[in-house]
């Protein structure tokens, strides 16, 4: 088994809903910092760094997963793990130091010291054997569970809590690319993070894209993370995909995000019919297809009522033409140049979505003997493709752009373009066109793709949606080549793909958000709504997340041919 042993700044390390119950509040979550043996306590107003070694001594690394670390200090043995969500135990041959960017206050007990900063506490007992400290730190919230005696934890036995940990990946179905072993198990960890229990309004387990920074339930990050989950752990797949669905409005209205006090107003692309029906077809579980489909059914209607802005059948989103930053939150596509046009539009990827998974919807009433409402939404499946064919298709160009209210094409050519291709949407004929300009050198494919934006696009660059490549985008391609029988294509695809996330995870032992589609730029250093810092720090820069659930989602089904 070949896990994780690469260091580098970003990787998350924290408790899972997996092992027992963690918390979204003042949440106990912690982050690698780039110096050895270094972490970063990221609570929301400051941070506390724990450091265990001085710049002169030598750490290996043996494993560095989400919950577990192992490594040596100049020969002497390292260990930092989980007890429960507040409790780190550990063993070093050196002490460990906190440091905060606040006042800390220290507070002196008989048997241990607590460490005080905007109402968090830290707990920190040890004892040294022969060559190490044994020590235990506990996160609390309040001054009286911080005196509570925590030495009985030192008791622990170190090694069968790592055997504990360590069974998890045994455990896992077999990695079907022996090159990516040690990214499919990084892709595992990255999975296991950011997995919550349930709290407040959300009364499910359920996922979140990264515990640092967004930390949030996310519309269709949640599909994508229980795809991923369905190969090893259906039950709780089903669990978080119920999770996201029963935040549903009275309206119909499926928030794109939620906390456990709050959602937001807008929603974000309609793929939970898609992925409820693969579900179904690992597990068949029709009683999973009973419990959400009055929720799909709800939720694609509130899309065809409310977002038909020009009465014409075809979708558009929500737009926030005053936020630069973030035009189409709803989209998902934050900055894409394709809303700076600032005008409602007929929207290629929408209209897309909404087609395809209303077919699904229609499958999954088949499955449940509903054929008048399979009928219904095959329908609305059939109608929708039709308008994206005859309104959105550019022959000139052979691909399909948004529609502006004047019935013009805007030209602004991106992946989303080829999502009828993806979704087989077109005939024979116009995927083979389609499939030329997919493949231009000049347009979209590039060393590493597909580019968010054409490269003929003065906007081109490697932020975020003006040129990044993202790895949903690509899965969604690499199954359309597929199904229209360009095998060898869709490999191509899957191989450079794999192969452009391993060189970075190689590097940094992260998985990240999106990359520079010339391959040339670490992602650390791609723009993501504004210049990157010299050194990466999300609390001054949001640079390109790492640890980003999703981005592990379709790496892992990616090494597992699953596409």
């Amino acid at each position: 088994m070949k896990l994780n042993k690469i260091w580098g700044y970003g990787q998350l390390f924290g408790y899972s809903a997996y092992e027992g119950k963690n918390r979204y509040q003042n949440d106990h979550i912690l982050m690698t910092m780039k110096e050895d043996l270094c972490f970063r306590y990221e609570f929301k107003e400051h941070y506390i760094r724990l450091a265990f070694i001085n710049k002169k001594e030598k750490v290996t690394y043996e494993t560095i997963m989400s919950d577990f670390v192992l490594a040596k200090i100049n020969q002497s043995r390292f260990i930092l793990t989980f007890i429960d969500n507040d409790t780190l135990i550990g063993e070093s041959p050196n002490l460990p130091t906190f440091t905060c960017e606040a006042t800390l206050k220290k507070i002196k007990k008989m048997d241990a010291v607590i460490y005080n900063f905007d109402q968090h506490y830290l707990t920190y007992a040890y004892y040294k054997t022969k060559k190490t400290y044994r020590f235990v730190i506990h996160h609390s919230l309040s001054l009286s569970e911080a005196k509570k005696d925590i030495k009985h934890y030192l008791r622990i036995n170190l090694d069968s809590l790592i055997k504990h940990y360590q069974s998890y990946y045994q455990k896992m179905p077999k990695c079907e690319d022996s090159k990516y072993e040690s990214l499919y198990y990084k892709c595992l960890s990255v999975n296991k993070v950011n997995t919550h229990t349930k709290e407040g309004n959300i009364k499910r387990f359920w996922t979140t894209p990264n515990r640092v920074p967004h930390r949030h339930m996310w519309l269709w990050d949640s599909g994508f993370h229980a795809l991923m989950m369905s190969h090893f752990n259906m039950k709780l797949a089903e669990e978080c995909l119920l999770a996201m669905l029963e935040q549903i409005e009275p309206s119909g209205l499926l928030p794109h995000m939620i906390t456990p006090k709050t959602k937001s107003n807008i929603t974000q692309p309609c793929v939970l019919s898609w992925i409820s029906y693969e579900l179904y077809q690992k597990s068949h579980h029709k009683d999973f297809l009973k419990k959400v489909v009055s929720y799909l059914d709800k939720y694609l209607t509130y899309d065809l009522k409310n977002r038909n802005f020009h009465h014409n059948g075809l979708l558009s989103w929500k737009t926030n033409p005053d936020n630069p930053k973030c035009k189409c939150d709803e989209c998902g596509l934050d900055n894409s140049p394709r809303f700076d046009f600032d005008e409602d539009m007929d929207s290629i990827d929408f209209s897309s979505y909404l087609a395809m998974d209303a077919s699904y919807l229609s499958e999954i009433y088949h499955v449940l003997g509903n054929f008048k409402k399979e009928e219904e939404w095959n329908q609305v499946s059939k109608r929708m493709t039709d308008l994206i064919n005859t309104l959105l298709y550019d022959k000139h160009d052979h691909t399909f752009y948004d529609r502006l209210i004047s019935g013009k094409l805007t030209k602004v050519l991106t992946p989303t373009s080829f999502l009828p291709l993806c979704f087989k949407q077109v005939n024979q004929k116009r995927a083979e066109e389609m499939v030329k300009t997919l493949f231009n050198k000049k347009l979209l494919c590039t060393p590493f793709p597909f580019a968010t934006i054409s490269q003929k696009d003065p906007r081109f660059s490697n932020d975020m949606w003006r040129g990044g490549v993202w790895l949903h985008l690509n899965y969604f391609i690499i199954r359309g080549l597929k199904q229209y029988g360009y095998i060898k294509q869709a490999k191509q695809i899957r191989d450079i793909t794999l192969k452009t996330v391993n060189k970075w995870y190689s590097k940094y032992g992260c998985i990240f958000e999106f990359f520079d589609s010339m391959d040339k730029v670490s992602p650390f250093k791609c723009a993501r709504k504004g210049k990157p810092l010299k050194e990466p720090d999300y609390r001054k820069h949001m640079h390109a997340i790492t640890d980003f659930h999703w981005s592990a989602v379709f790496t892992y089904l990616l090494i597992q041919n699953d596409y």
